[in-house]
């Protein structure tokens, strides 16, 4: 059998081509011909982050208005024609970014490049579409209100964050929905979407001087504005909070949400590996201890929330149904105090390392993965290139790493402790 760790270590740097074009948009391309397929995709900067009070959901809802048409192409020609194309074609919205692809065959990527330009200049956001799509993206937000899970971690983020707009959901507020207009959706279109504010990401089996020559047919012209975004940091919490949910749900369940650092901090490695510590595999201290051993959770998780600026650290359980909610937060607890005194052994080290590089190198493993998580890098993690020195990242962590960021960060006092309860249940 392949050492796994051997193969890990061999993992090649991926090779980007970059350039930045006059107008500010910067464009990456991954070459390679495995397959006759190429993954397009435009990654605009902006997301629930740049929502002020009032406006949360409105970049969510900006996205589903670009499908509805432009000067050019009326409603619903995008989608047919990327389809009559044998490709496949979305979007979504998240905390730092708004993307849009397209997977095409090599000899018709440059189909949606050309869309794109003109969905980022003249996207009608027409007020007939705009009433139904509002419907739509509201009936979202009312599928998630009653889902119990969905609604505990939007109150997780809610309560963790007191000031940080990490605290509003990506959805946004069903009031803020009901309050935003067809014209404030185009002033939000008008002031982010444009070439300095955008990264368009092209891998798979392309020519990189033929894909540069196109996007600077489309995209070269067309003016671009700086936008930039405000800094905000969350202030230092200085005692545990708790708070108790009720919902329609079975079995209850506790989860802990512990402030930690920004995706490109030195901690944010150590964090990754003593999330595999504690509960990937059969052999991880929560999967071990708690699941088998004891017989106390169905299942305790956890991993670490990367940001741009402030991330978290998350721990979810859920007990057997004869176990007490509180006799699973005690051994979460006991389990974190373990590590806190002892440390970990070498063994559990290098299994964490492995398991962390492995599950980084699966991301990759197509030209879609590729391409988001190149432009994911670039906008959250400061650059494209922390996808190939993640690896040495990883490798670097000690022992003395892993304890030491247990000891800073999952700590009482930094942590926000929430418990999803049956409703009309016991406490």
């Amino acid at each position: 059998m392949i050492n796994i760790l051997l193969f890990l270590t061999c993992v090649q740097p991926i090779k980007v081509n970059e350039y930045i074009l006059d107008n500010g948009l910067k464009l990456l391309i991954y070459e390679d011909h495995f397959a006759p397929v190429v993954a397009t995709q435009i990654h605009y900067r902006v997301g629930s982050y740049n929502e002020p009070s009032g406006n949360t959901g409105i970049s969510h809802l900006l996205e589903h208005m670009i499908f509805k048409g432009t000067k050019k192409y009326g409603p619903k020609v995008y989608d047919e024609m990327i389809k009559r194309s044998g490709g496949e074609e979305n979007g979504f919205t998240s905390t730092h970014q708004t993307a849009y692809f397209a997977n095409l065959n090599k000899d018709r990527y440059s189909i949606e490049l050309e869309m794109e330009a003109d969905r980022m200049q003249n996207s009608l956001i027409d007020a007939t579409e705009f009433v139904p799509e509002k419907g739509v993206v509201m009936e979202e937000r009312r599928l998630g209100e009653n889902d119990p899970y969905g609604s505990f971690f939007e109150l997780i983020d809610l309560m963790s964050y007191t000031t940080h707009p990490y605290r509003n959901p990506v959805v946004g507020y069903m009031q803020d929905l009901e309050r935003i207009t067809r014209d404030d959706v185009y002033k939000w279109y008008k002031k982010y979407y444009n070439p300095a504010n955008a990264i368009i990401v092209v891998s798979g089996d392309v020519d990189p001087a033929q894909v540069l020559e196109q996007v600077e047919k489309y995209y070269g012209h067309i003016k671009g504005i700086k936008t930039g975004e405000p800094v905000f940091h969350e202030p230092p919490q200085h005692g545990e909070r708790v708070f108790k949910f009720k919902r329609d749900v079975m079995v209850p369940a506790v989860c802990f949400n512990y402030h930690t650092v920004s995706m490109n901090h030195k901690d944010s490695y150590a964090l990754d590996v003593l999330a595999m510590i504690l509960s990937e595999g059969r052999s991880s201290r929560f999967e071990k201890k708690l699941v088998r051993t004891k017989n106390w959770a169905t299942r305790v998780n956890a991993y670490p929330n990367h940001a741009k600026y402030e991330g978290t650290f998350t721990i979810f359980g859920v007990p057997q149904i004869s176990i007490d909610i509180d006799t699973l937060r005690n051994g979460i607890d006991d389990e974190i105090g373990r590590l806190q005194s002892s440390g970990i052994t070498d063994e559990e080290l290098a299994k964490a390392k492995t398991s962390a590089l492995a599950q980084a190198v699966y991301l990759l493993d197509s030209p879609t993965g590729i391409g988001y998580y190149l432009a994911y890098w670039e906008i959250t993690g400061g650059g494209w290139q922390g996808i190939n020195t993640y690896q040495e990242n990883i490798q670097k962590v000690t022992r003395d790493d892993v304890q030491r960021v247990v000891n800073t960060y999952l700590i009482e006092d930094n942590r926000t402790v929430g418990y999803l309860l049956p409703q009309g249940g016991g406490e």
